[in-house]
């Protein structure tokens, strides 16, 4: 596939790249099996059905998930799916930003392919996160979605916007700094704030109210869950005193966004150092101005957080939703300052060598990983056989409850119809009323023994809680060699109970 000056320039030639490019990840997270990374464990346990909220997390992941599970199956290759066609959104509704923003296409085509530059984007959204990929999928199509009815004032484009906010909050709660950025950079720019102004407004924000209202209510009745789970995230009240705390989070702001956007900023800072040159009255752009507006309005929200709601700490993946414009802003002020066509090339060459090089990397997790590091990593846990081996000692069908996500999720890919329980998705109990294999089936409980043969405290407590005793029940152990490596053996144990226990009885939660 070429990728020469005159290709690129073809808009249908970019969509063959990037469905390419997504489908090659695709195809590499198939060949590597039916072992479960972190996020991909959560959503095959709260996929199982439809509820108002699962967790401490938004619940529209899970009722997407859900929808691919009823399509395709419960497996590795709904759950990739999914996150594949997220992905392709993402760069999708950049490329189309980008071209708002840049007039020469083949640009807009590179501002889109340099979120390959940003290591968040590139391997963390392919390799384990969730959320993360859907609320930066909804924050590009809501980014696209305000230029497009400022070019054209439609009711329908207020409708989309309205569903996209929605979708927005109920992907991810963070989704909400994107939305007063985007609003508070609109009210800035004069042009823009007659999109605000618009009464059809109005019709965006009760769409948007009355989507969100449903899961709002059930996150009133789990807020301490919530509010303690994003106390932990931000480290509210970690530092003692207003001022260390207020350094504390400044300097994780400054160090998380820096890792955020070191890579891009450093390529294209060299390839084009006009980006910094003043632009002339000629050169302006509405849409470029709204998206630095929007970039300074994101800094400033950070900020605020910091300041006033004792913010101390941030990770780099919850940039995406809010740094995703940066590169697609300073390519636009590199078209505008002008640039050789060397340096076109240069561009495209360094994304090729970046997209390759992650491909071979995330190919190399599975397999070359044996032989650059010490210990073996979780994709390399021997699901299936552990699974072969416990239908073997008895297990057939019925409910699984393991120590971990990861746990229960790996052993319950092999058992259709199994009924998954978590502590670690405690706020959240698959039902096993219409579930005729786990109402019918026997209980399964796992854990991990690698390193200590008894069951850990936080899984009997929450046997405790479900109402589950194991007293006088056998514990058992079963083992295998962990994947293309010979580098020890996976361990866990078990307990089988009967089908009369209350494993199988509805939680009411």
């Amino acid at each position: 596939m070429s990728l020469s000056v005159k290709a690129t320039a073809s808009p249908r030639h970019f969509l063959y790249l990037l469905a390419g490019y997504v489908l090659v990840h695709l195809l590499v997270r198939l060949a590597m099996g039916g072992t479960l990374e972190l996020d991909e464990a959560e959503q095959l346990i709260l996929g199982q059905q439809l509820e108002l909220g699962y967790n401490t997390q938004p619940p529209l992941y899970s009722w997407l998930q859900w929808l691919f599970f009823q399509a395709f199956g419960k497996g590795v290759f709904a759950l990739a799916l999914l996150k594949s066609l997220l992905l392709f959104c993402i760069y999708l509704f950049s490329w189309l930003t980008a071209g708002k923003l840049i007039e020469n296409q083949r640009i807009a085509m590179l501002a889109a392919f340099s979120l390959f530059l940003i290591p968040s984007i590139a391997w963390e959204s392919v390799r384990d996160l969730t959320h993360t990929v859907l609320a930066t999928a909804i924050a590009s199509a809501t980014f696209y979605t305000a230029i497009r009815i400022y070019q054209k004032r439609s009711l329908s484009g207020y409708i989309v916007l309205g569903v996209l906010l929605a979708a927005g909050m109920l992907a991810k709660y963070s989704f909400g700094l994107f939305a007063l950025s985007l609003l508070l950079a609109a009210l800035s720019i004069r042009e823009y704030r007659s999109v605000v102004a618009d009464r059809r407004i109005i019709i965006s924000g009760v769409i948007a109210l009355l989507l969100f209202l449903p899961h709002m209510f059930w996150a009133i009745g789990h807020l301490d869950e919530i509010r303690a789970f994003i106390s932990n995230q931000v480290g509210e009240g970690r530092e003692t005193g207003y001022l260390k705390g207020v350094v504390s989070g400044f300097s994780s702001l400054a160090k998380n966004s820096a890792e955020f956007l070191i890579l891009v900023w450093l390529v294209l800072t060299l390839l084009f150092p006009s980006i910094y040159r003043p632009l002339s009255a000629s050169n302006a752009n509405i849409h470029r101005l709204l998206a630095a507006r929007f970039l300074i309005a994101a800094v400033l929200v950070c900020m605020v957080l910091i300041v006033v709601f004792g913010t101390t700490q941030f990770q780099s993946r919850w940039f995406q939703p809010l740094l995703i414009m940066f590169p697609l802003y300073l390519l636009s002020r590199a078209e505008a300052s002008g640039f050789s066509s060397r340096r076109e090339t240069l561009l495209r060459s360094v994304l090729i060598f970046f997209a390759v090089t992650v491909i071979v990397l995330r190919f190399s997790q599975f397999w070359l990983a044996p032989y650059v590091q010490r210990n073996a990593n979780r994709m390399q846990y021997p699901s299936a056989e552990l699974a072969e081996q416990l239908k073997q000692e008895g297990f057939t069908a019925g409910t699984i409850i393991g120590d971990s996500n990861l746990t229960s999720a790996n052993i319950g890919l092999y058992f259709d119809g199994a009924r998954l329980l978590s502590p670690k998705t405690e706020l959240f109990f698959a039902d096993p009323r219409g579930r005729e294999v786990a109402a019918e089936g026997q209980c399964l409980i796992a854990w991990k023994a690698t390193r200590q043969d008894d069951m850990p405290a936080g899984l009997t407590r929450y046997l405790d809680s479900l109402g589950i005793s194991v007293t006088g029940a056998v514990q058992r152990y079963i083992r295998a060699p962990y994947q293309y490596t010979d580098r020890g053996e996976y361990r866990i144990g078990f307990v089988l109970l009967s089908p009369e226990t209350s494993c199988n009885t509805p939680v009411l939660n």
